[in-house]
């Protein structure tokens, strides 16, 4: 098992209101497995995929990653966490402008343990041709890919992506997914998609459902589906 987490509790306060994100929230997932956490805007679903990575705290409750409860650490300690065993893709890229391809994702080897080849790893994301490109000579799907491959070169242990294919075209949207998985497969790395899109959870081997920050499902899946054969 990987992840853990029991009975987690988030609260945002502003003045005297208060929002209650995360309401005793449990989950497990094992090593290698891909999830979905689906729900709606405001559901609570970017807060957890946050505290998973240590980017947010919670109130109350554990939250155990790889054996370890990441509540307990120091902010020293949580940096330390996210640069080793977290990777991080988001909806809109957040690549350096001024950076190339190949440097965007050099930046994130160069601060890892043991990274991945660079051309490996530009390979692996079909994006060794055009490495010297800055972001602005890319597709947007072509930067997804940049932005995976600099999530990915440091190999971490859990890859956290927030609406990965919010920003793209239908067909850009399912090479990327159908990539994601291919990084799960190859690499073993657990995967976590935060969507609001109901058909992407079909590729997911756990699918949890989130309302109003509470677990209103939480499903194995038993018919995965390639990227290739999901509709939306």
């Amino acid at each position: 098992m990987l992840i853990e987490i029991r009975n987690a509790t988030k609260t945002y306060k502003t003045g005297e209101i208060s929002l209650d994100a995360l309401k005793n929230v449990s989950l497990t997932m094992n090593e290698g497995e891909m999830g979905v956490i689906l729900g709606p805007s405001g559901s609570g679903k970017s807060t957890l995929l946050n505290i998973i990575g240590g980017i947010d705290r919670i109130d109350s409750g554990n939250v155990i990653v790889d054996g370890v409860d990441i509540v307990g650490l120091n902010d020293n300690k949580l940096t330390l966490y996210r640069r080793n065993s977290v990777g991080f893709i988001f909806q809109f890229y957040n690549l350096v402008p001024n950076l190339t391809a190949y440097e965007n994702v050099e930046v994130a080897a160069n601060i890892s343990k043991n990274p991945i080849d660079m051309d490996e790893i530009l390979e692996s994301v079909g994006m060794s041709e055009f490495k010297n490109r800055f972001p602005r000579e890319l597709s947007g799907g072509q930067q997804q890919r940049v932005a995976i491959a600099r999530a990915i070169v440091k190999k971490p242990k859990l890859l956290l992506c927030d609406e990965p294919t919010g920003a793209l075209d239908y067909n850009s949207a399912k090479e990327i997914l159908q990539l994601i998985t291919e990084v799960n497969k190859k690499f073993a790395t657990t995967v976590i998609i935060i969507t609001h899109n109901n058909a992407i959870s079909s590729i997911a081997n756990r699918i949890i459902k989130l309302r109003s920050g509470e677990i209103s499902e939480n499903i194995v899946n038993e018919k995965v589906l390639s990227a290739e054969r999901i509709e939306w």
